[in-house]
């Protein structure tokens, strides 16, 4: 990972930020280290610093890790939460790229930092935008006004946050190719905006639950890919 140069992680436990900090250095010698306790700190830290890495803490006294996530995104590339409440997994994931469970492994380590490495960072800031035919004409939209695709072999039908269903005579793949980590594949046919999932709900099959009541049928082995059991 050597695009990394600068990696904060947030803790509210002192020992646990010695622990990663002493675990990345050692995995990532060329990049700066740096260890919070306290949120404001760190967040002051990364609007100043823009570290391509963050490794946030779920739950502290003063403090969510979801809140600090939320206000931090702008500045930062990947988060990856850590915490000991498995609970939280599916809406850590509509603003993070892993989610860890303590106590951390160096071998669990290892495979987040793989994982972001095969990603692209995509800031706030820097909003998708996704070129789609709409009635004659091609239009650029941001990514985020789309609620889930489902491929149809050679086509795609793009539903809308606004409840328009568009058929494209594209494959789901050619999508999924531009689209940013705020989307997630919950089925071989079917990618869904991540902060639009409300619940999981077990079942056989199983389905997601959007924010709009809409109910998606979903794949287990993708499931567990977000952390979840059903």
């Amino acid at each position: 990972m050597k695009t990394v140069r600068h990696i904060g992680v947030l803790d509210d436990e002192i020992i646990a930020v010695r622990g990663m900090v002493f675990q990345l250095e050692k995995l990532l010698p060329q990049a700066e280290v740096k260890g919070f306790t306290q949120y404001r700190e760190f967040e002051l830290w990364c609007e100043n610093n823009a570290p391509e890495l963050v490794f946030l803490d779920m739950e502290m006294p003063h403090a969510m890790g979801l809140d600090v996530a939320k206000r931090i995104q702008p500045d930062v590339g990947n988060i990856v939460f850590v915490t000991a409440h498995s609970h939280y997994s599916l809406e850590a994931f509509e603003t993070a790229v892993d989610y860890i469970l303590k106590p951390i492994t160096p071998k669990r380590l290892e495979q987040a930092l793989a994982k972001v490495e095969s990603l692209v960072p995509v800031k706030v800031s820097q909003e998708q935008k996704i070129k789609l035919l709409l009635k004659g004409t091609f239009r650029e939209l941001p990514e985020a006004d789309i609620a889930f695709l489902r491929g149809q072999r050679n086509y795609t039908e793009v539903v809308l946050i606004n409840g328009e269903h568009h058929l494209m005579a594209r494959t789901l793949k050619s999508f999924t190719d531009v689209l940013s980590d705020g989307f997630v594949r919950i089925h071989k046919s079917i990618v869904v905006q991540r902060a639009l999932i409300a619940s999981i709900q077990p079942g056989n099959p199983p389905h997601i639950v959007l924010t709009d009541g809409t109910q998606l049928d979903a794949a287990k082995a993708r499931l567990k890919a977000l952390g979840s059991d059903v």
